[in-house]
């Protein structure tokens, strides 16, 4: 029987994140600690803080079988003198990232023997940066680059080594909650299942091309949609990233931003946009339609509708796209 690994995991804990900490724990492998994004001085006990804690501890209990682990919460100024040594110290083999927008220092990785991997949600060399999820989905290229891929991590924003690689189905962009189910699925497999082949020595990883690619990052400001856009890519734009990005239209020159569809009215008409009564219709590309307008309750609609739903968990196959596999 192989030795079990033991890892620490820099992530925040979500029921996106929780079914791949539970599959690498139930598959014999310890995580020696969760690195969560810790408050900022002076709001250690504010009623947000204990909120996100409490979040944090039903995700993992979603998991039976799952132990729970150590959380230690990292704040600004994220002294990663301090914490690299503290972590290394319980023997981890290797780091796992997901989601921690800065750099982690070289000095840190190579503490860990197997060093530092990180799951990027896009296929790589395609949409590096911080929102590829969102800049994918606004740039129409979701099905060309959408998925995870796992590779090593290095002293550039991901740049290192591809081990293997998801590519999301076309259903998954339906929703937020189909993007977060697809993702959490990939991940787990990702890290409990190829991880461990790269740290036995049975997979090796292959450099990423040279070449301009996009770089993921959205502008602050609204997404501005109308007669440009298709009603399909608006309410995909609504559905996935309308909860942080104001996607709105135009209505006396000032924007209106945009929830859930609602329907669709028929042909374009050539009317301006409106608004009455919580509801905006205008002029798409190919159709005129109606939206609910965004406001506190919609806003929490398009939250609760983002969560995966474990009871609507199906059983997935996936396509693995390995990188210097060995024989």
């Amino acid at each position: 029987m192989e030795k079990p690994l033991s890892a620490v995991f820099v992530t925040e804990v979500s029921s996106v994140t929780a079914p791949m900490l539970a599959r690498w724990a139930n598959s014999g492998h310890r995580i020696v600690a969760v690195v969560v994004p810790g408050p900022r001085a002076g709001k250690r006990f504010s009623f947000s803080v204990l909120r996100r804690r409490l979040r944090r501890r039903f995700a993992l209990r979603t998991h039976p079988e799952h132990t729970m682990p150590a959380l230690i919460e990292f704040s600004p100024p994220h002294d990663w003198d301090t914490l690299g040594p503290r972590l290394s110290a319980s023997g981890a083999d290797l780091l796992i990232c997901f989601g921690y927008g800065k750099l982690i220092p070289r000095t840190v990785l190579e503490l860990f023997p197997k060093g530092g991997l990180n799951l990027h949600p896009a296929l790589l060399p395609h949409y590096r940066g911080p929102h590829p999820i969102h800049r994918l989905v606004i740039d129409q290229m979701h099905e060309a680059h959408g998925g995870v891929t796992l590779h090593e991590m290095t002293s550039g924003f991901d740049e290192g080594d591809i081990l293997a690689q998801i590519g999301f189905a076309a259903e998954d962009w339906h929703s937020a909650a189909t993007v977060n189910r697809a993702l959490a699925d990939a991940m787990a497999v990702l890290a409990a299942d190829v991880a461990p082949e790269f740290c036995r020595g049975r997979l090796a990883g292959s450099p990423q091309p040279d070449g301009a690619y996009v770089w993921a990052q959205i502008e602050r400001g609204p997404l501005i949609v109308g007669a440009r856009s298709s009603s399909e890519h608006v309410a995909r734009l609504c559905r996935i990233v309308g909860s942080s990005v104001p996607v709105s239209v135009l209505i006396d020159a000032k924007p209106v931003r945009l929830a859930q569809p609602i329907r669709r009215l028929g042909p374009p008409t050539g009317e301006a946009a409106k608004r009455r009564w919580g509801l905006v219709a205008f002029d798409c590309a190919d159709a005129r339609v109606v939206h609910l307008a965004y406001n506190r309750l919609s806003r929490l609609l398009l939250r609760w509708q983002s969560k995966p739903r474990q009871a609507r968990r199906e059983q997935r196959s996936f396509d693995i796209r390995r990188f210097g596999a060995k024989d």
